[in-house]
């Protein structure tokens, strides 16, 4: 097994793929953010540079990851998630977690800088998830012993997810962790079995929070009243769509545009 990991030659396709939709990100959160950071930073190289001091980290230790052979992670899989859960725990702590500005207590500031243990425990929660799977592959179809056991999993950490809440983050990480078990095996009429909870739930996380139906209806009619609150969470689309108008009329292929809060872009409408 190491004489395959050592052999095999990466990807250079792949590798190409992310290094230029990395760059191109790159440039559009300069375009997206220039004038905002020069206006509040006196620096219009603000964000840019933090963003390329983030990028530059990131693929030396993508480059890092990709050269530890796989099983070596499944090795330490439990002490993987256990960390990351505890971070998980940790960011709900007053004092310990951040609350930013969208009212989530979602990120945990070490120094200058913030991570968000969501997305460790999504990375986390793949291995853990993965090795467990393996190791009861012929339990799979079984709905008590082979389906229930990974579910529940999923659901506890899903439950501190929400505490936080973030249920962008949340459905995210079930859908992978529902993939997962779905492709070790399991079967289709148990995943049957889940559709009407899961509709029932996901209802009531809507209801349970005003904000979030006051976001549908905004994403439904994005013109809508731009004195209500969730409205600036859509006045990115109709900036795109000024920017569409202005491209096909004008000829303009790239403006400098500050979408809204928190530096939010999109690549369509750049």
């Amino acid at each position: 097994m190491q004489k395959v990991a050592k052999d095999h030659k990466p990807d250079y396709l792949l590798i190409g793929i992310i290094l230029t939709i990395l760059t191109l990100g790159t440039i559009m959160i300069y375009s997206a953010s220039s004038i905002w950071a020069s206006y509040k930073f006196d620096d219009a190289f603000y964000f840019l540079k933090r963003q390329l001091l983030f990028a530059g980290v990131g693929v030396i230790a993508m480059f890092i990851v990709a050269n530890i052979p796989y099983f070596k992670w499944i090795k330490y899989r439990k002490w993987i998630f256990l960390i990351c859960f505890l971070l998980l725990i940790a960011v709900l702590v007053p004092g310990i977690g951040m609350v930013r500005g969208g009212g989530a207590r979602s990120w945990i500031g070490v120094g200058a800088f913030s991570i968000q243990p969501a997305e460790f425990i999504k990375l986390a929660m793949i291995m853990f998830l993965s090795g467990f799977l393996v190791q009861h592959q012929d339990k799979i179809t079984e709905f008590k012993k082979g389906f229930i056991p990974p579910l529940s999993l999923t659901f506890f950490v899903f439950l501190f997810i929400m505490l936080q809440p973030d249920l962008g983050t949340g459905m995210v990480f079930l859908l992978t962790c529902f993939l997962l078990i779905f492709v070790s095996g399991a079967r289709i009429s148990h995943f049957m079995f889940l559709i009407g909870f899961g509709i029932i739930g996901f209802l009531l996380l809507i209801i349970s929070a005003p904000y979030r139906i006051n976001r549908i209806t905004a994403f439904l009619d994005p013109w809508q009243d731009p004195l209500e609150p969730d409205f600036k969470s859509y006045n990115h689309y109709m900036q795109s769509d000024l920017v569409v108008y202005l491209v096909s009329v004008m000829g303009i292929v790239c403006k400098n545009i500050f979408t809204c809060q928190n530096r939010i872009m999109i690549l369509f409408l750049l």
